[in-house]
């Protein structure tokens, strides 16, 4: 079997589009589908505190999912994402086949580390998902490895929150986390396409990852957030014609026409210049997109996007927005 595995999250990164309102059978159609795909891991939506609605990909609690899930015939590992301190500890996993990934900000590292380490010992399989993690400089990430080490995770996946990654960047920072990490810890990578490049830094990945785990985050159509994720069915064919041929992609096709299509025609997404202006000034995506409705040109995009300080520009503040 390939060391390449995919983990679709169109449910859960993709509802940032819809409020991940998606319906209830439409829910099902999309784990089911991804399922048909032989999709390695279906990232469900996020676990949180909240009132459980069937017709949302938000859940309360694992029960929530397993109800779903346990009526599905499937080889996949289905996760839900937590952010940290949006979800108190779990007791002890009765779960096989759900696993958790926590994703933080770097002020909170210390403590949702300590967070992790508490859910792996109660038997969790865990993702680690520092976000931004290339703000992290090569002495940061350094230390957060030699932390996640200690912790032993299913995954430490890097997070290209502001896609601005470059085949640059990822070769760098592959060769430092490869170098590090417990060969045991499989590496993952989410991808944003502001500057259209998660295609090819993903095949990039998949040509110098030879012996690790490598899981590649991806959605169907690429829905996402301003200008979106990787293509669930770009990646998936491109692991078939030069790995290890295991995906089929008619079902990924079926969610397409299905489910996404119509939500795209409502609230589309992709490559835009003020979503490139923000990737290339490290800026949170929706930033531009606040000041691309206000009609602005390019420039005056550009030049507000500048003048946001270092501090607030991993993080959108509509009322600093509002400001400027």
């Amino acid at each position: 079997m390939s060391n390449i595995k995919i983990l679709d999250c169109t449910l859960r990164d993709g509802g940032y589009i819809n409020n991940w309102e998606f319906g209830f059978k439409n829910i099902k159609s999309i784990i089911s589908n991804l399922s048909d795909a032989s999709v390695e891991f279906i990232e469900c939506g996020f676990l949180k505190e909240c009132i459980y609605s069937k017709d949302k990909s938000w859940f309360s609690n694992i029960k929530d999912l397993e109800n779903i899930t346990n009526k599905i015939n499937s080889n996949a590992v289905f996760t839900l994402m937590i952010n940290y301190g949006e979800y108190g500890l779990l007791p002890e996993n009765k779960y096989k086949n759900i696993a958790l990934r926590i994703a933080f900000k770097k002020n909170n590292l210390e403590d949702a580390l300590n967070y992790c380490s508490e859910l792996k010992n109660n038997g969790y399989k865990i993702f680690i998902n520092p976000m931004h993690t290339n703000n992290y400089s090569d002495e940061e990430l350094l230390d957060l490895i030699k932390r996640v080490n200690k912790i032993s995770p299913y995954a430490l996946t890097i997070v290209d929150t502001t896609g601005v990654m470059s085949e640059k960047d990822i070769l760098a920072h592959f060769d430092l986390i490869n170098e590090n990490l417990s060969k045991n810890t499989a590496l993952g990578f989410h991808f944003h396409n502001n500057l259209q490049l998660s295609f090819s830094n993903a095949q990039c990945l998949i040509k110098i990852c030879k012996e690790r785990e490598l899981i590649i985050d991806s959605t169907v159509f690429g829905m996402g957030r301003g200008a979106g994720n990787l293509c669930s069915e770009l990646i998936t064919k491109y692991i078939n014609d030069n790995c290890s041929g295991r995906y089929n992609i008619l079902p990924i096709l079926k969610i397409a026409d299905s489910q996404i299509n119509s939500i795209y025609k409502l609230t589309p997404w992709g490559y835009s210049i003020p979503y490139y202006l923000a990737a290339i000034n490290h800026c949170h995506p929706n930033y531009a997109k606040y000041f691309a409705e206000k009609n602005l040109s390019a420039e005056v995009i550009n030049d507000l996007l500048q003048k946001i300080p270092d501090n607030k520009k991993s993080y959108f503040d509509k009322n600093f927005c509002k400001a400027l």
